[in-house]
């Protein structure tokens, strides 16, 4: 996706608020609270502010979306914002969170990890601050406000979406948005916007009224935050020409954020998109018959140690209890290098040893009774031969699409091969990753060029090397230079 692609895709997401006019349910903070309802109903949206115990699972059930704010948190139980999240996560109801005050105390720090091991997010939206210490930095934070830049956090947003599976938003001078695929920079900026109090909390019921409108989250996110940056900084313009007071241009924010339309952002809009590596840009895939003799466990490791940032185990023959006892073994292998492990097909392999995730084919489990039975922070791959294929499993939920076979291949007997044109057209019509799979080495792979894959999933070029490590390594130097 390039910019133009992208300035496309915002100008749609406003148009499809404000025809679908979506419920946004809202457990929000209340010194906020108001504004956050009035910045809803002007972009297009419809606000529920209900954060009652009694009835914030019935109100997230009929939403079309829902903002999590860690405002005031002993006035929203945490255990009430955990039924919201995970009612949301149980009728695929998109979520966007705001942690606010994470890295200020300890208690608020232990009640937002503890929200996020619980819910699945799909936009993380904070200061710089705050999205910093949620990556695990300290001395960012003062209160609720963030003692760095926005553009000091790039490293830690990028960290952010990788961990917890969402488009990640950090709000500032400059605006970051990923969503671990691509890096969004927004340069809109008004030095005064920082004098209301909430703006922040706004941007994430901005953020929820383009999810609840069926955008994907890294456009909702981008489309949110551009809003208000975009209505900030045209209200900044009046303001320095009648100097009419901070009261004033509170209200001038309000109705730009109304007039926010197609036209606005076409012509306003001070935005840059660059295609970032994805976490899951080589991909290996086990086969012990591939190996030629050789220790599987060691050439796990030695792929892993030259670059393999995630493995499958997959082992078409083995019976129940030897899969587990593998399945035991590879995972040590792999979070000893913190390194993802996902299992190929066995959801009750992947339960029984807590793996990362789980990769299904067209005919295994729906995607949507996988995410309920293994978790909903759990990965979900999915296999792709054509676009209709991608773009169902992206609609169910999938974090990635393994795309193939793209060359013939000696454990994928029964596989057609698919054109560069398929896999083109396939990563221009969906969002989430696209990796190639089937018979890719290095030696193929300038055939790849141009597709705009996020990865590559290897098997026999790889373990049937005599050195896997120098392979791998080989493998990612020729992906970074035909990406």
């Amino acid at each position: 996706m390039n910019k133009d692609k992208l300035i496309e895709k915002l100008c749609e997401a406003i148009k499809k608020v404000r025809e679908k006019n979506p419920l946004v349910e809202q457990v929000t903070n209340y010194v906020t609270i108001n504004d956050c309802a009035n910045v809803t109903l002007s972009i297009g949206a419809s606000p529920v502010m209900a954060d009652g115990k009694e009835e914030v699972e019935g109100f997230t059930q009929i939403a079309n979306s829902l903002v999590l704010n860690f405002g005031i948190i002993d006035v929203q139980p945490l255990e009430t914002i955990i039924k919201a999240g995970k009612t949301a996560n149980d009728n695929d109801i998109p979520i966007v969170f705001d942690p606010v005050g994470m890295g200020a105390i300890e208690y608020r720090d232990r009640a937002i990890l503890e929200l996020l091991e619980n819910v699945h997010m799909s936009v993380i939206k904070g200061n710089a601050g705050e999205i910093m210490a949620l990556a695990g930095k300290s001395g960012v934070t003062k209160g609720v406000d963030s003692l760095a830049e926005s553009s000091e956090a790039i490293e830690s947003a990028i960290k952010i979406a990788n961990k917890y599976r969402c488009t990640c938003a950090v709000t500032g001078k400059i605006d970051i948005i990923t969503d671990g695929r691509y890096l969004v920079k927004i340069e809109n900026q008004s030095d005064i916007l920082s004098y209301i109090t909430g703006t922040g909390c706004m941007i994430a019921s901005l953020v929820g009224s383009f999810l609840g409108a069926e955008n994907t989250p890294l456009v909702s996110a981008v489309a949110g935050v551009m809003a208000m940056s975009i209505s900030g900084e045209k209200a900044l313009e009046r303001e320095e020409k009648e100097k009419n007071g901070i009261a004033s241009y509170r209200v001038d924010v309000m109705n730009n954020i109304y007039h926010f339309d197609p036209d606005t952002i076409k012509k306003y809009a001070k935005i840059s998109i660059e295609k970032i590596n994805h976490k899951f840009s080589m991909y290996l895939i086990t086969d012990e018959k591939s190996c030629l003799g050789k220790d599987l466990y060691q050439c796990v490791e030695e792929s892993i140690k030259g670059g393999a940032n995630i493995v499958q185990l997959r082992e078409k023959d083995l019976g129940t209890r030897d899969f587990f006892d593998r399945a035991v073994k590879i995972k040590e292998i792999c979070h000893k290098h913190n390194v993802a492990m996902v299992i190929n097909d066995r959801i009750d392999i992947a339960l029984a040893v807590d793996a990362d995730g789980v990769h299904l084919g067209q005919s295994d489990m729906p995607i949507e009774i996988a995410k309920k039975l293994i978790g909903y922070n759990k990965i979900i791959g999915i296999s792709a031969g054509n676009l209709e294929e991608a773009k169902e499993a992206e609609k169910n939920g999938a974090d990635y699409i393994g795309v193939g076979a793209v060359f013939a291949t000696s454990t994928k007997k029964d596989a057609d091969g698919i054109g560069r044109e398929t896999l083109k057209e396939i990563t221009d019509k969906v969002s989430i990753p696209v990796l190639a799979i089937g018979g890719i080495k290095v030696e193929n792979m300038d055939y790849l060029k141009g597709t705009n894959i996020d990865g590559i999933c290897v098997i026999s070029d790889i373990l049937k090397s005599d050195d896997c490590k120098k392979r791998t390594e080989e493998l990612v130097e020729k992906f970074n230079e035909i990406k």
